[in-house]
């Protein structure tokens, strides 16, 4: 007979219920209480504090890879104290997570809308772009693949060009350093900072002048090439990290990457 190692769940307090249940009771304590009670502000940051681990995973989904995750865990903080403080147990619908998630993940949303993106993108561009980024990772989880950008436009109702320019969004949404090294830190990388290269040839910026007809040249790519180029430029993943995922070497992932940025050079510029 097999013995589970699983820890049992464990309750929490005296009373024997478990941890949420106490968390939701503190809240809606909290909720009744009058603003001058003296030990109002110490059951407030009491109910903070304990929905924090609510923040964090949330936080997760909005920087897959941890990129900029502190960043948007404070902003999902944020909104956690303000639907802590507008919480009312009578008029919220669908139990406090109902109340709270959307307060929370609406903070964050507005936080890489608004604050997080290297160059100036139209608003309704930056939000699709999330939208997409989320998308991509619930539809790859489905698919078991990276999704192309035809599918994310079926999923998200708009069109596969809007979803191209979305996905192109996603490259200025981090800001880089000038000194911040362009590999990834593997053997026998190219680590120059990022300085030393401006003006030098980019095998990127092809791609750039052509999004019109990416998405067409992206669906006859291989999958595996396809893959590695999605989470390349797309899910901001390093040569090493693709590597590890898919089971190659470091060195296999590069020599595919340039492999494949040359044969949609190529196709772009008889496009062209």
């Amino acid at each position: 007979m097999r013995t589970s190692t699983r820890p049992a769940p464990v309750d929490t307090d005296r009373d024997g219920r478990h941890g949420y249940d106490r968390v939701v009771r503190d809240l809606e304590r909290l909720a009744t209480t009058p603003d001058g009670a003296p030990h109002r502000q110490a059951l407030r940051e009491q109910v903070i504090r304990e929905f924090r681990p609510l923040v964090r995973n949330l936080s997760r989904r909005f920087a897959p890879g941890g990129n900029g995750a502190e960043d948007v865990e404070q902003a999902g903080m944020l909104g956690l104290v303000k639907a802590v403080d507008r919480y009312d147990p009578g008029a919220a619908t669908g139990g406090p997570l109902g109340y709270l998630v959307p307060s929370i993940r609406g903070e964050m949303k507005r936080h890489l809308r608004d604050r997080s993106w290297s160059v100036r993108v139209p608003r309704d561009l930056k939000e699709l772009a999330v939208r997409v980024r989320s998308t991509a990772d619930d539809l790859g989880q489905r698919l078991g693949r990276a999704p192309r950008p035809s599918e994310l436009a079926r999923e998200l109702g708009v069109g596969t060009d809007e979803v191209v320019d979305a996905l192109g969004a996603l490259d200025s949404h981090h800001a880089r350093s000038l000194d911040a090294p362009t590999g990834d830190g593997s053997e026998g990388g190219d680590d120059l900072p990022l300085g030393e290269r401006m003006g030098t040839d980019d095998p990127g910026l092809d791609l750039a002048a052509h999004r019109a007809e990416l998405h067409a040249v992206l669906a006859e790519l291989p999958e595996r090439e396809r893959t590695i180029l999605m989470l390349r430029f797309f899910g901001d993943q390093t040569q090493s990290q693709i590597a590890a995922r898919m089971g190659l070497s470091q060195m296999h992932v590069s020599r595919l990457l340039s492999r494949t940025l040359a044969r949609l050079r190529e196709q772009l510029t008889e496009q062209g």
